[in-house]
């Protein structure tokens, strides 16, 4: 519940589509700043994408004036390491169409597959752009890299779904190589797993401060559908801090019923007042908790193969 909320909220704030909106002033791109430099070359040049042309210069944002572009979601965005954004708007000689687009600039290719993950409809039409990317109603959007690109038109139709994948595919060829996700998405295997629901979160995991840089999935239940979180702490000392702090978490809103010596080094089972069954485990330095499953020996049962594709 708590991501679909989060997703409709950095949507909803990000529309360009806002009646009566007062644009920002823009920001030029100087030779002194390499990143808005950098951003400038993955715009397309005129015709470069047959009929698309830029309609006026671009514009830029950073870290300071986000909020301008995105209003609310501009929180969102900056917890993922956001840097830089350029926005630009094109128009089609012939149909007269209109496409913005924007590129964002993030942290590191970490961050621009957790923003991208966290504002995906599970749902959409998916497409090999970049890393990945889909195409749903008005928008694509595809992440790259350290590159987050979002493509708005203002009509539904085919043939505008047809130019947005032209014009993502020359942005993406620009970026080059689009690497591909973390690591830590490979912690999520079976055929009961929810496609494209992996996601990283980089704090307030669970709602918890003491707990962030993690990743998540969720996984298909007859009754619903369970969680599995996988946190990876500074060190073993922190993971149990952190584990300690769980389990009077737990105490507080439902209950811990069991002190377990295994799976790894052990943890806890019991009931969260939201979710349900849920255990919580810890090897090393990291933290699995798995949450909604349907009895604890299957929340146990998720962890440990979690734990077998760690290694």
């Amino acid at each position: 519940m708590l991501w679909i909320v989060f997703s409709l909220a950095l949507a909803s704030c990000g529309s360009r589509e806002q009646a009566g909106r007062e644009e920002p002033a823009a920001a030029p791109a100087t030779s002194s700043d390499p990143e808005r430099q950098e951003l400038a070359s993955l715009l397309p040049g005129d015709n470069a994408v047959a009929g698309w042309s830029a309609a006026d210069q671009p514009r830029f944002f950073g870290p300071g004036d986000l909020w301008e572009y995105i209003n609310g979601a501009a929180d969102g965005y900056l917890a993922y390491g956001f840097r830089q954004v350029v926005t630009a708007e094109y128009s089609h000689a012939e149909t007269q169409s209109q496409a913005v687009i924007d590129i964002y600039r993030m942290q590191d290719p970490r961050n621009a597959f957790g923003i991208y993950t966290q504002e995906l409809n599970p749902d959409s039409d998916f497409r090999p752009i970049g890393a990945e990317g889909y195409l749903g109603g008005t928008a694509l959007n595809f992440w790259s890299g350290p590159h987050y690109v979002k493509l708005t038109v203002f009509q539904e139709s085919e043939e505008l779904k047809a130019e947005l994948l032209k014009i993502a595919e020359h942005i993406s060829g620009k970026i080059g190589d689009p690497g591909s996700p973390p690591p830590e998405a490979q912690y999520f295997t079976g055929a009961d797993l929810v496609p494209h629901s992996v996601r990283y979160v980089p704090r307030d995991i669970l709602g918890q401060s003491y707990l962030s840089e993690g990743f998540e999935a969720r996984f298909k239940r007859p009754e619903g559908e369970s969680k599995v979180v996988v946190v990876s702490l500074p060190d073993s000392d922190a993971a149990r801090e952190a584990l300690s702090r769980y389990r009077n978490f737990i105490s507080s809103t439902g209950k811990v019923e069991r002190e377990l010596t295994s799976p790894a080094d052990g943890g806890i089972s019991g009931r969260d007042g939201f979710y349900g069954v849920m255990s919580a485990v810890r090897q090393g330095n990291r933290l699995l908790i798995s949450l909604g499953e349907a009895t604890p020996d299957a929340a146990l049962a998720r962890i440990g193969a979690v734990l077998g594709n760690i290694g």
